[in-house]
């Protein structure tokens, strides 16, 4: 422990001058404790949404469109009626595909995880693929 020589406290006596290292010590404690809890920054991916459902959906009826098909329950994917159970594989054909079609439309059901569509449209926006739509039921 760090001592003051009692010239420099005015022959005070030792007993008398607080003890700092229990609270340095559970200082530490706290800051460590903060530093560890503290929450981590989720990532997000901006999307642009529709004003008014009525005004944005069509029927898909073009040829030259990529079709991605979303299987559920982890079934994997299709490309064009074409089915993929392996990730690489289907990135691969996703990116020779996707560079000879202009525009992509994603289709998906119910039971698919948020997880895969999301992974699919990092994918084309990683790839430079913007012009994705995505599939819904008009009701």
């Amino acid at each position: 422990m760090i001592e003051i020589p009692a010239e420099k406290r005015g022959h005070i006596v030792s007993d008398l001058l607080p003890d700092l290292t229990p609270l340095l010590d559970v200082m530490f404690m706290l800051i460590v404790f903060f530093l560890l809890t503290a929450n981590a920054v989720p990532y997000a991916l901006d999307l642009n949404l529709p004003e008014d459902a009525e005004e944005v959906t069509q029927a898909v009826e073009d040829p030259n469109m990529l079709s991605i098909t979303l299987l559920p329950h982890d079934n994997g994917w299709k490309i064009n009626e074409v089915a993929y159970k392996d990730e690489i594989k289907f990135k691969e054909a996703l990116k020779a595909k996707a560079k000879e079609s202009k525009k992509v439309i994603i289709i998906g059901d119910k039971d698919v995880s948020m997880n895969n569509l999301l992974q699919v449209m990092v994918f084309l926006r990683k790839h430079n693929i913007e012009t994705a739509d995505i599939v819904m039921e008009k009701k």
